[in-house]
C-alpha cells in the first residue's frame, strides 16, 4: 500500500519558468552572453542549477570551470531577486494534495533546485500543514540519484515501494524506477508524456484532479 507521495518542484507542483528565465537572461546578460528562448531553456531545465547554467552558455564555454563559477554565482544572485515574482502553483494541485492527504498519504517534495529556494518557494505557495519534508539539492547527488529519495522515504519510516514519486521530467521518472518507486507522471509540466513514456511511466495524469484518482485505482493496494 502507498503511504508517502514525493512530488517534484518545478513543472509538477508549480509553474517556475517565468522566473527561471528572468534569472538565467539577467546572468546572461550581465556576462555579455546572448540570452535563451523560453523553448531553449525548458530543455535545459530538470538537472540541478549547475547544468541549467551550463546548458544555457555558449556551447564553447560550458567546460570552462572559471566561466562556470562565475555564472553559477550570477545566476544565483539573479534568482534570489525574483525566484517567488511570477511562480504559481498550478491549478488544482492543492485540492489534489489535499485529498491524497485525506486518504492518509503523506506529502513530500524533492527538487534539484537549490534547497533554499525550494523550501521558500513551498512555504509561500502551499499550507504549512502540507508537506511533511521538503529538500531541495544539499548533500545528496542531483535526481535522478535515488539516494535523495531513499533518505526521504528513509526519514518518513516507509518503504521505497511504499512510495509514489511523482513528476512531469524524465528525470523523476528515472528518479522513481531508480528508488524503487511507484512512477507518476504528469503532462502538465516541462516536458511531454510522449518523453516520460519513453522512460517507463505507464501512469501519467492528465491534470491534477488525475493523481488521487490514480492512487485509488491503481496503487492504493
Amino acid at each position: 500500500m502507498i503511504k508517502v507521495a514525493i512530488f517534484d518542484l518545478d513543472g509538477t507542483l508549480a509553474d517556475t519558468m517565468g522566473d527561471l528565465m528572468t534569472a538565467m537572461n539577467g546572468m546572461l546578460r550581465e556576462l555579455g552572453f546572448p540570452t535563451r528562448t523560453k523553448e531553449e531553456l525548458l530543455t535545459f531545465i530538470n538537472n540541478g542549477a549547475y547544468r541549467f547554467v551550463q546548458h544555457s552558455l555558449p556551447e564553447a564555454i560550458q567546460e570552462d570551470e572559471l566561466i562556470m563559477a562565475t555564472a553559477l554565482e550570477t545566476y544565483s544572485r539573479h534568482y534570489a531577486k525574483c525566484y517567488v515574482e511570477k511562480t504559481h502553483a498550478y491549478a488544482g494541485i492543492e485540492e489534489a494534495l489535499r485529498t491524497l492527504q485525506h486518504s492518509n498519504v503523506r506529502l513530500a517534495v524533492l527538487s534539484n533546485k537549490q534547497d533554499e529556494f525550494v523550501k521558500n518557494i513551498i512555504k509561500k505557495l502551499f499550507p504549512a500543514d502540507l508537506f511533511e519534508e521538503v529538500h531541495g539539492q544539499l548533500e545528496y547527488p542531483a535526481k535522478p540519484d535515488p539516494t535523495a529519495a531513499l533518505a526521504i522515504a528513509k526519514s518518513m519510516g516507509v518503504l521505497p515501494e511504499e512510495c509514489i514519486f511523482c513528476g512531469d521530467s524524465d528525470v523523476d521518472i528515472k528518479t522513481a524506477k531508480n528508488a524503487g518507486m511507484v512512477p507518476l507522471g504528469v503532462s502538465w509540466g516541462y516536458r511531454a508524456p510522449a518523453v516520460l513514456r519513453e522512460v517507463g511511466a505507464t501512469l501519467i495524469a492528465r491534470d491534477p484532479s488525475d493523481i488521487p484518482l490514480i492512487y485509488e485505482k491503481y496503487v492504493r493496494v
